[in-house]
C-alpha cells in the first residue's frame, strides 16, 4: 500500500518526538496513539524504515565526537521545540478561524430568525387585513341580498298596484259607459215628457 508523503512525515516525526521525550525505541502503538488517528497499516512500515534508519545514525553517533553528537541533539531538539510551536500556531489560528466562522454564522443565523419573526408579523397583519376586508365584503353582500330582496318586494308590489290601477280603469270605463247610457236614457224620457206635455195642452 502506498502511503503519501505527508502520512510518512508525520509518523517520523512523532517518532523523533517520543525520542526526544526519552523513549529511546518507540512502539508503533505508541507512535499511533500520540497521533491520534491512522492505522497501524501505515504505522508499522514507516517504523521498520525509521528503525533502519536510526541504526545507521546510531552507528554514525558512536563515530561522532561528544561535543557534535550533543550540538546535533540539541539542534534537533530546538528544531522539533520550533515545529512544535508553529504547530500550536497553526491550530490556534485555525481555532481563531473557526470560532469566527461560528460566529458569523450564529449571526447569519439570528438575522434569518429575526426576519422570519418580521415576515411573520407582517403575514400576521396581512391575514388580519384580509380577514377585515372579508368581513366588509360578506357585510357588503348581506346589504345587496337584503337590497334585492327589497327590490322584489317592490317589483311584485308594484306589479300588483299596476294591476290594481287596470282593473281600476275597467271598471271606470264600465262606469263612464253606464253613465252615458243613463244620460242617454235621461234625455230620451225628458224629450217623452216634453211631447207629452205638448200633446196634454192642445
Amino acid at each position: 500500500m502506498k502511503i503519501s508523503p505527508e502520512i510518512k512525515e508525520r509518523i517520523i516525526a512523532t517518532a523523533n518526538a517520543l525520542v526526544a521525550e526519552g523513549i529511546e525505541d518507540p512502539t508503533n502503538a505508541a507512535v499511533l496513539e500520540r497521533m491520534g488517528k491512522g492505522s497501524l497499516a501505515n504505522v508499522s512500515p514507516v517504523m521498520r524504515e525509521w528503525r533502519a534508519s536510526r541504526k545507521a545514525e546510531v552507528v554514525a553517533a558512536l563515530e561522532m565526537p561528544g561535543d557534535l553528537k550533543k550540538t546535533v541533539e540539541t539542534s534537533l531538539g530546538q528544531i522539533w521545540a520550533t515545529a512544535s510551536k508553529l504547530a500550536q500556531a497553526s491550530v490556534q489560528s485555525y481555532r481563531q478561524e473557526a470560532d469566527e466562522a461560528i460566529d458569523a454564522a450564529t449571526q447569519e443565523r439570528d438575522e434569518a430568525l429575526s426576519e422570519i419573526q418580521r415576515l411573520e408579523a407582517r403575514l400576521a397583519e396581512l391575514d388580519k387585513i384580509m380577514a377585515d376586508k372579508d368581513q366588509v365584503i360578506n357585510k357588503g353582500k348581506a346589504e345587496l341580498e337584503s337590497e334585492r330582496a327589497l327590490l322584489a318586494k317592490a317589483t311584485a308590489e308594484n306589479a300588483a298596484l299596476a294591476a290594481r290601477i287596470e282593473d281600476r280603469e275597467f271598471q271606470i270605463q264600465g262606469l263612464k259607459a253606464e253613465l252615458k247610457e243613463a244620460r242617454d236614457d235621461n234625455k230620451a224620457l225628458q224629450k217623452e215628457l216634453v211631447e207629452i206635455a205638448r200633446k196634454t195642452k192642445e
